[in-house]
């Protein structure tokens, strides 16, 4: 008799399985907090703008060291505040004038004489009007730095988000492109034509760069670039590229340099890079 008999799927057993996986989904949404607050209670970070060279700066949260250099982060604006001028600070009339000395009668300091405040004056004005030293350098690169810090970066950019512009640099018989994104010997291609299915929008960007992040690597760079394709049936297309190179005593340099590309056609040589271990590269353009 019992070998004549059904089986039974759904039988006790089978219904406390499914009875307690389902009691663990119900517990797991309960205690897990499902977020909804207000951005300005999310973790914030204080960021700084700098107008010499246009670049952000911030300190990023504990949770993003893991991301590279080159990385696309999604940043929301919460909120922003300008600094404040002078005429938002309030009026303090024991505040002395900029670059304005003060010199104090006090029970322990003997009175200063008039010709000596003069002297003093002298010697304030005249070291404020000294040049910085040598460990004060500045930049005496004044054009725009790549979007990414780096030490060198080789980059084009285009103005039409519809064509498809691929960059390739070479050293000797390899090339850093899309197909080999990170090469030793030459840099890290980065582009941010990447299109976010999940979400539904659309991240991609008009440039594309290899740069070198940790040092200069020298040697002789020649630079590539192909049209490739258009969505806005352009036939021809104007790049703007950027040699950029920072050594380790903050020293840069930049070039700039600008090509005309055809569509379809082959990968064309925009010019070659001599880069010396000092980033004082030479460029020349073909």
């Amino acid at each position: 008799m019992a070998r004549n008999r059904e089986p039974q799927i759904f039988n006790i057993s089978f219904l406390d399985v499914i009875c307690g996986a389902l009691g663990a989904v119900i517990f797991l949404f309960i205690a897990v907090p499902k977020g909804g607050s207000s951005p300005s209670s999310k973790s914030q970070i204080a960021m700084s703008y700098d107008t010499l060279h246009q670049q952000f700066f911030a300190t990023i949260h504990d949770s993003l060291k893991q991301k590279r250099p080159g990385d696309t982060l999604l940043v929301i604006l919460a909120n922003y505040q300008e600094l404040p001028s002078v005429k938002d600070c309030p009026a303090c009339p024991e505040c002395p004038e900029p670059n304005a000395v003060s010199v104090k009668n006090t029970p322990t300091t003997p009175a200063v004489s008039e010709k000596s405040q003069v002297s003093i004056r002298d010697t304030v004005k005249a070291y404020s009007a000294s040049p910085p030293s040598d460990n004060l350098k500045s930049s005496k690169y004044l054009g725009d730095p790549p979007s990414v810090p780096c030490k060198v970066s080789f980059e084009i950019q285009w103005a039409d988000l519809g064509d498809n512009i691929d960059l390739f640099v070479c050293k000797g018989t390899k090339c850093a492109s899309g197909g080999a994104r990170e090469i030793r010997d030459i840099g890290q291609w980065d582009s941010g034509k990447a299109k976010t299915k999940f979400f539904g929008s659309d991240l991609r960007t008009t440039q594309e760069a290899v740069r070198q992040f940790g040092k200069i690597i020298p040697g002789e760079y020649k630079l590539y670039a192909r049209f490739k394709e258009s969505t806005k049936n352009n036939t021809a297309v104007t790049i703007r590229g950027l040699i950029y190179s920072k050594n380790d005593a903050g020293d840069e340099k930049g070039q700039p340099f600008s090509a005309t590309l055809q569509l379809n056609a082959e990968r064309i040589l925009l010019g070659t890079v001599t880069m010396p271990e000092n980033g004082a590269f030479t460029w020349a353009k073909n």
